[in-house]
Order: structure tokens, then C-alpha cells, then sequence
């Protein structure tokens, strides 16, 4: 087994802690999670290499923490070790488990939903993820809504999501290709493959007409600067849920309501905000 080292940041709020996790990109990283230790966040790096302090406040520029641990592992399933964090969610209808928990007994009365995210953003913890999955389960009308578009998938909970509650043409979409390979994974874990068709685009090439209900979990930059994209594929009467932006940031709200559509309803949770607005 090739030596593994394990690095642990902390003293974050739980907002930069989740912000962390998607800023720690290197091809040496194996995994990257983030658990609440005490009053405050950490962050835990499972690598290849060793990092050095400077490197990992180079990552993370701009954000005060401190290095709890910095050391190899002992020769042990440290993937295992990486999956005792990820305990099973419970948002809404949906419990969301990983993949080492796969042969446990599942509540029958939930829609389950397996997610390997330690190389991709989306576990069902993070607040936007939470509210955008309860904005799903509350708005989606499968029945009315037949064609769906998941732009900024990730680990695409949100597609495998909408799968569960009856959605049959989605098109997920991500600009990062590691994204794509964990959402290709989940979907076919999942079985929702046939259902939700996956792919990496660049920057707005998500368009093949129009969309019933449509999904942004991003950030309040990207969705500002697709906004014309994003709204004209939004079909006549359909839902539009964005997520991604914190709440003393009315950027995103300010952006999607010129555009002449109405609010049905706004999540602020947890310093988060998540809006569901509806075309005219």
C-alpha cells in the first residue's frame, strides 16, 4: 500500500470550511472532507505527498487556520477512515448514505440516494445542497415538469435527487471533469443512468431548448454571468432554483429578478441563501 499522509486544518465557521474543500485542488489529494470538531470546523486532506504549512495557505489564500495535524498514516484502510465523517444525512424525504455504509439497512419509507463526493462538491451537508434538495422536493411536479437541467452538477445529488422524485430527461452539466467522472459514477451507483445524462461543458453549451425546472447550485459569480443563458432556457411556467451565494449577498436576486421572474420562495439557512423563481 502506498504511504498516505493526512492533514488537518481547523478553526473555521462551517461556511469556510465548505468554501476550503473546493479551493484544495491538487492532483495529489485523494480525498478532502470537512466535520464540525468541537465549537468550530476542521478540514481533512488525505494525500499522496506531504504538504507543507505554506503550501496549504497558498490553496487558501485569504483565509485565517490553523495545521492541527500534519502526518503520514499508518499502513490501515485509510479510506475507511475517511468514510467514518460521512455519517447518513436525513433532508426532507431524501437519506443520503456513502458508499461504505451501501450493504446497511436503509430507512423504507425514504428515498435513498448512495453519493461518493470526496473529490466532488455535494454530499447533502453543505447548506445550499440541503435547501436545494428540499427546494426540489417541495416545488418539482413530475407530472409538469418534464425536462430538466442541472447546471454545476458536482457529485450530481441533485439530478439523482430529482430521478427519485419522478424526473426522466435530465441533463446534468460541470466545467470540471473530475465532476463529470464522480456524477458519471453515481448516476449508473444509483441507478438513474438512463435517465439523467451527464456531460462537461465550458462555460454556457448546456442549451438543447428549452427546460421545465431547472437547477444552479454554483456560486453568485458564475450565475450573474450566465444569467442570460440560464433564463433563456428556462421554458414558459417553469421553475428555476439557484443556490450557491451567501445571504447578505442580494446580487444573484437583484440579477434573476430584472429578468421578469417571480420569487416563489426563498431559503435562508445557515448564511445561505437559495431562491425558487418561476418564468412568466
Amino acid at each position: 500500500m502506498n504511504q498516505i499522509f493526512k492533514c488537518v486544518i481547523g478553526n473555521f465557521n462551517i461556511n469556510d470550511a465548505f468554501n476550503a474543500v473546493d479551493l484544495l485542488n491538487d492532483d495529489s489529494i485523494l480525498s478532502v472532507s470537512c466535520f464540525q470538531r468541537y465549537k468550530s470546523w476542521v478540514v481533512e486532506i488525505l494525500s499522496s505527498v506531504r504538504f507543507e504549512s505554506q503550501e496549504i495557505h497558498k490553496m487558501l489564500s485569504g483565509y485565517e487556520f490553523s495545521v492541527i495535524e500534519n502526518e503520514p498514516l499508518d499502513e490501515e484502510n485509510w479510506l475507511e477512515r475517511c468514510f467514518e465523517n460521512f455519517k447518513p444525512i436525513n433532508v426532507g424525504g431524501f437519506y443520503i448514505y456513502g458508499p461504505h455504509l451501501r450493504n446497511a439497512n436503509h430507512p423504507s419509507d425514504k428515498m435513498v440516494i448512495e453519493i461518493a463526493a470526496a473529490t466532488a462538491f455535494g454530499t447533502g451537508e453543505h447548506p445550499t445542497t440541503n435547501r436545494c434538495l428540499v427546494a426540489c422536493e417541495t416545488f418539482f411536479d413530475p407530472d409538469k415538469y418534464k425536462k430538466v437541467l442541472d447546471i454545476g452538477c458536482g457529485s450530481c445529488i441533485l439530478s439523482i435527487a430529482l430521478a427519485r422524485l419522478g424526473a426522466r430527461d435530465i441533463t446534468a452539466c460541470d466545467n470540471d471533469a473530475e465532476a463529470v467522472r464522480v456524477s458519471q459514477e453515481n448516476v449508473v451507483i444509483n441507478k438513474v443512468d438512463s435517465r439523467v445524462k451527464v456531460f462537461q461543458n465550458q462555460a454556457c453549451e448546456f442549451s438543447e431548448g428549452k427546460y421545465d425546472f431547472v437547477v444552479a447550485n454554483i456560486l453568485a459569480e458564475p450565475l450573474i454571468s450566465m444569467s442570460d443563458y440560464i433564463v433563456e432556457s428556462l421554458a414558459s411556467g417553469g421553475i428555476l432554483v439557484l443556490s450557491g451565494f451567501t445571504s447578505d449577498d442580494d446580487s444573484v436576486e437583484k440579477k434573476f429578478s430584472s429578468f421578469g421572474l417571480k420569487i416563489k420562495h426563498k431559503y435562508d439557512y445557515n448564511g445561505w441563501t437559495t431562491l425558487v423563481l418561476e418564468a412568466a
